[in-house]
């Protein structure tokens, strides 16, 4: 049951928060930006990028986000409908020359007009590739045009009515394009090893990168069957989507035959060539999921790839089953991108560690959200990365236990999005590969769970969503509907301001109490939403008050601006939490006029270390703490006789909240043994400690 509804007992007092108890004029810190490169963002080459999921020349302004929220919220696709529905792409490549950095060939489009007497369709293909004829039915000439990334042809006398199917055999050649330095999508050769393409266009706008090798309807929403037969030398193996039907040879090469009869969008369609090997089955025992790496690497591999059995077993336990009927890996120079069946991963991950694991399970998670289901348009990104985000959380959850689930969503998700400084919802977001659209959006299906309080009732939202719209196209307003049908209940209150709104709630709180007899005390807690963005929010939020007899937990939904909430307890309160578990994407102040303010908290407050979550902890811990001020920071873990045994963090740092992660390893990477550490915060001129206790 959602807990809107079904909010533990407390008396809500339907009275405006008072002077007394919070005051009205605290200054709400400005989010600062994250200053660190994240594990996960596209890699180029063996050099990351300096800000690869943030591009400056990919952000719009917001008053063209306004416009796009309201398209989308009317239902208004970018790209669909329009005058035909591509059918089936066959991709033939007769040469793949890396030497000349060209590809030969010709591609067969099937398509079903979707009006009377079809004069001409436009195809998007990179003026670079040069089209030499074009067929229709693969005999008859048709005459065409190609000005700037737009091939026009047109069907003369032959002109489709609706619902007539015809193909438009194009035959082109030449050097295909990317982003180029320091971008990520199109196609790229890598002498003398690879060539590869690459779905995603970071700085493009709209990012769609098929164009850049064949000639296509390069949008999110039409989605096709898809073919690839391409000729190579001897010593590589060419991967593409779906399954490989054969290979014929000759003295001098191979062609490979490939086929995927699932519908894909042209951003999703791949093909890499190279001289790959394949990790063992050993490694890989699901007969399902191949993985193709480059030479040399199999130590590597071994290690890199030895998780991916259990990333299946986890994904298809929380989403159903696997949707299609093959799973690859490639590596390639660049990654990492979820091509439709064969994910292209950076070789400069595989490294003979699980450090990357979090990226695989990403990419694989995206064959049910974002593959099988696919946003209608490049505004609803969040309905691929920000669900691909969430998986790594869940497989976190799966492979250890709830608790580290908990630390990684904290960390990885909460931390990322508050630390940003990004305010847009996850809808449109200015930024499409930024926080708003990969950690909030995974933060909102955090946060759903929190709301319905049903594991199975969750995991069954996110299994109806994938069933409805399953190897088709879906938008934000789809997602909401879908859920709020399984779970019974209009789900708007809860969605439209994380998806639509901005930023995220900044609950300001104070608390009292007072013997009311009988040994019970009644807990007064006031509560104000004091974020400087338009939107309010409407969430269950958990209060836990905190006694020397134990805990008690209460749940009272905050809808409005200020609002106060009362518990009885039956023992004397010591101290009171606001969303002790994390189930909500927020910053907490303490008002200073609440009991337990005082000097010593207010300066906490301008400078804190949190107590550590969990603790005593086996595996890893959070470290979270707040700065006033930017500057330098040092975060290490040290021993009983202060010797240092992990420099954790040293960086200069924005103000605002950070959280940061121990996983119980010193320097060397050595787990240590149990005992008692202490983390050390030293900025500003100031160091704060706390105590941390590691279990077996």
């Amino acid at each position: 049951m959602v807990r809107r509804l079904a909010a533990l007992s407390a008396l809500l007092i339907p009275l405006s928060l008072s002077a007394a108890l919070v005051p009205r004029a605290l200054a709400v810190p400005a989010p600062p930006v994250w200053p660190d490169e994240h594990p996960r963002c596209r890699l180029v080459g063996d050099e990351s990028l300096i800000n690869p999921r943030a591009p400056e020349a990919n952000a719009r302004a917001r008053t063209d986000r306004s416009s796009s929220v309201a398209a989308g919220a009317a239902g208004v696709l970018e790209g669909c409908p329009h005058d035909f529905d591509v059918l089936h792409y066959e991709l033939n490549f007769s040469l793949i020359d890396i030497n000349t950095l060209s590809l030969t060939g010709n591609t067969i489009v099937r398509l079903e007009s979707q009006v009377d007497a079809l004069a001409s369709i436009d195809l998007d293909l990179v003026s670079p590739l040069t089209v030499s004829s074009v067929l229709l039915e693969s005999v008859t000439p048709l005459t065409f045009s190609h000005l700037g990334d737009v091939l026009n042809i047109e069907f003369g006398g032959a002109a489709p009515d609706s619902g007539d199917t015809v193909s438009v055999d194009i035959a082109c050649s030449g050097t295909p394009t990317n982003e180029g330095a320091g971008g990520f999508g199109g196609f790229w050769f890598a002498i003398p090893y690879t060539a590869y393409s690459m779905g995603v266009g970071l700085n493009a706008d709209p990012p769609s990168m098929g164009k850049t090798w064949f000639p296509c309807y390069d949008w999110p929403c039409d989605k096709a069957t898809v073919a690839l037969n391409a000729t190579t030398d001897l010593n590589k193996i060419v991967v593409s989507n779906g399954l490989l039907t054969s290979v014929d040879s000759t003295a001098t090469s191979q062609t490979y035959h490939w086929s995927h009869d699932f519908p894909t969008s042209t951003y999703l369609i791949a093909m890499s060539a190279a001289r790959y090997r394949l990790v063992p089955n050993t490694i890989i025992t699901d007969p399902r999921i191949t993985v193709y790496h480059h030479p040399q690497m199999a130590n590597e591999s071994a290690a890199s790839f030895q998780n991916v059995d259990l990333m299946m077993e986890a994904c298809e336990s929380y989403f159903g089953p696997y949707p299609f009927d093959k799973f690859a890996f490639m590596t390639t120079p660049i990654g990492d991108m979820e091509h439709q069946t064969c994910v292209s991963h950076a070789r400069t991950l595989v490294d003979s560690t699980n450090t990357y694991d979090s990226i695989l399970v990403h990419e694989m998670t995206h064959q049910w959200f974002g593959d099988c289901v696919t946003y209608g348009d490049w505004r609803d990104v969040w309905l691929s990365e920000g669900f691909a985000t969430y998986g790594e959380a869940l497989f976190v959850e799966y492979q250890i236990d709830l608790a580290a689930y908990h630390a990684y969503v904290t960390t990885a998700l909460f931390g990322r999005v508050l630390s940003s400084g990004e305010t847009d919802g996850v809808y449109a977001a200015s930024n499409k590969w930024g926080p708003a659209s990969y950690e909030k959006g995974g933060s909102v299906l955090h946060m759903l769970r929190g709301v319905l309080d049903n594991d199975a009732l969750f995991l069954q939202v996110l299994r109806d969503y994938h069933t409805n719209f399953a190897y088709g196209n879906a938008v934000s307003t789809d997602f909401i509907a879908s859920a709020s049908a399984t779970v019974g209940q209009d789900l708007n209150w809860f969605f439209t301001p994380w998806v639509f709104g901005e930023g995220h709630p900044v609950y300001e709180y104070g608390w009292s109490y007072e013997d009311i007899g009988g040994g019970q005390y009644r807990v007064d807690v006031g509560v104000r939403q004091v974020q400087t963005t338009a939107s309010l929010f409407d969430l269950p939020v958990d209060f836990r008050v905190q006694t020397a007899g134990g805990d008690f937990d209460f749940s009272e939904q905050i809808d409005s601006a200020e609002q106060l909430v009362s518990f009885v307890v039956s023992a004397e309160p010591t101290g009171l939490l606001l969303d002790p578990d994390d189930w909500i994407l927020d910053v907490q102040q303490l008002a200073p006029t609440s009991v337990d303010y005082g000097p010593e908290v207010a300066a906490q407050q301008a400078f804190r270390l949190d107590v550590p979550r969990p603790n005593p902890f086996g595996l890893r811990t959070e470290l979270r703490y707040y700065l006033p001020e930017a500057g330098r920071v040092s975060v290490s873990i040290h021993d009983v006789t202060g010797r240092r045994v992990r420099a954790l963090d040293e960086r200069v740092e924005q103000a605002g909240p950070k959280s940061i992660t121990w996983d119980r390893r010193d320097d060397a990477g050595i787990k240590v043994g149990a005992g008692v550490y202490f983390v050390r915060l030293e900025a500003t001129g100031r160091q704060l400690s706390r105590k941390l206790v590691v279990i077996d």
